[in-house]
């Protein structure tokens, strides 16, 4: 599992000197706008797309939040402390006046650093998701916030919920803005490691996540995202719904994706499983609790009707035994966690139907002597 890190840096452009005279003496001052610049830029969906690699478009926007400290080491905020510098002000990718470059700033207002003192930003993607509350961490001398019961939907399943914070003073180079997930995201692949196509056709024509939990409350202290309220696990997912052929692929990364990816509510993605006998045993039979996956197919040989099934596979299980819907717990994850993107292959193996003819002996029968002639 990889988690990916989107890096901004907080660009200082220096304002024209602005000089006051009197009698005494000149005094120049010379303060530095505070502007956000992506390490690197590269066109993609603006803020309602999955982001993946580390790059961070510059048709996204986002807020920030800052919490000015005169002392520099911010003793003046207590437990709960609201900012008081650029409150939830939006950043997006514009120019600005007097003929400056396209820089990251907020479109209407120009914000620059302090002459003393510090700043501790707090930094939320994409700008249309608000949080519950922000305010100061004491214990970790950062800033918080927290969102209550955010819900996946079909309206935001790509929506790639993103936070950042970090802090500087007063400077003429780049502050680095780390922004880390906060959900996880599910995808699907589907191929055959063997060649069907002269004979069989697979069409995979769903996948539903049972047993998961659409909500959660977040809530992100010290650079960390701690989900709770998200373990009641009732709810139903249709993650697709649509006719896509399974083609031959000689490897998982190879496959087919299955629809797009979703971002998912980071949650227990297995509970137990309750077993009468053991697997491989004639008569086994596993009771799975927890979140399962149903793939529904259909199957179509030549010269014969199509076949159409279902089968529903645990979650947290990255193999599933060769051949059968057994389940080998010692492939078990225990969540899907906030950052980590849970890759899942589907693959369709057939066992061909071979025939194995033998022939019956023949069974002797003596019968009584016939006297032809006495």
């Amino acid at each position: 599992m990889k988690t990916n890190q989107l890096i901004l840096a907080a660009a200082l452009v220096a304002l024209a000197a602005c000089s006051k005279e009197n009698v005494v003496s000149n005094v120049n001052l010379e303060s530095n706008e505070i502007g956000f610049t992506a390490v690197t830029r590269k066109a993609t969906k603006a803020n309602n797309a999955i982001i993946t690699g580390t790059t961070y478009a510059t048709d996204n926007t986002f807020n920030v939040w800052g919490w000015q400290s005169e002392a520099a080491d911010y003793s003046e905020f207590a437990e709960g402390d609201a900012s008081n510098f650029m409150s939830g002000i939006t950043i997006s990718w514009t120019g600005g006046r007097l003929n400056r470059s396209e820089a990251w700033r907020n479109a209407d207002n120009y914000y620059y650093w302090p002459f003393t003192g510090k700043i501790s930003f707090l930094a939320v993607h994409p700008s249309s998701v608000a949080p519950s509350t922000t305010g100061w961490d004491a214990t970790n001398d950062k800033p918080k916030a927290t969102f209550a019961d955010y819900t996946i939907s079909s309206a935001n399943k790509t929506v790639d919920l993103m936070l950042a914070n970090n802090d500087g003073s007063r400077r003429s180079d780049a502050l680095p803005m780390v922004f880390n997930h906060a959900l996880a995201q599910i995808q699907f692949r589907a191929r055959t490691n063997e060649d069907y196509s002269n004979d069989v056709t697979f069409t995979l024509k769903s996948v539903k996540l049972n047993n998961i939990d659409l909500s959660g409350d977040l809530a992100y202290a010290n650079s960390a995202f701690a989900w709770t309220d998200n373990n009641t696990q009732t709810e139903e997912w249709a993650y697709y719904t649509a006719d896509q052929e399974v083609a031959y692929a000689a490897t998982d990364a190879a496959a087919a994706l299955y629809g797009d990816a979703n971002v998912m509510i980071p949650q227990p993605a297995y509970v137990h499983v309750d077993a009468v006998g053991a697997p491989g045993d004639p008569g086994y039979v596993a009771e799975v609790e927890g979140t399962t996956i149903t793939i529904g197919y259909t199957m179509e040989q030549t010269g014969s009707a199509p076949i159409t099934g279902t089968v529903t596979v645990p979650a947290p299980w990255t193999k599933v035994k060769e051949g059968s819907t057994d389940y080998n717990p010692a492939e078990a994850i225990s969540a899907w966690e906030p950052g980590k993107k849970y890759n899942y292959t589907l693959n369709f193996k057939l066992n061909e139907i071979l025939f194995d003819p033998t022939v019956t002996n023949w069974v002797e029968v003596e019968m009584s002597t016939i006297n032809i002639i006495d």
